[in-house]
């Protein structure tokens, strides 16, 4: 089972690119994306490491969510703030359970701000 099938077990609705201006253009055009997972190890690191960035720029509440197979290489600076490292490989219950912690904390921060 992949992890975009996996995913979906776990209620998830996945929308899964193959190239970097797929990315772009979904992010462009579906605005109920609410979560980003890069990985980094594939291409260029570089590129999907400025694709996270404007997107958090278009959409500041986009979570975004990055793994690696060396997350120590990826440099804070280059990253977006607040967003996790997942290291590689891992299994689909734990890329899930970040996403799950993510979702969560955006949810207790807005109850914050509502009270």
């Amino acid at each position: 089972m992949t992890t975009a099938n996996s995913l979906v077990s776990y209620g998830y609705e996945v929308l899964f690119t193959r190239t970097l201006e797929e990315a772009r253009h979904l992010l462009c055009t579906n605005p109920r994306i609410s979560v980003l997972v890069i990985d980094t190890d594939l291409g260029q690191a570089g590129c999907g490491l400025s694709l996270a960035k404007s997107a958090r720029v278009s959409d500041p509440d986009l979570k975004v969510i990055y793994t690696s197979r060396m997350p120590f290489r990826l440099k804070d600076a280059e990253k977006v703030d607040g967003a996790p490292c997942l290291g590689a490989p891992y299994r689909s219950h734990q890329l899930a359970g970040v996403i799950s912690q993510l979702v969560r904390r955006a949810v207790a921060e807005e109850e914050v701000y509502a009270a």
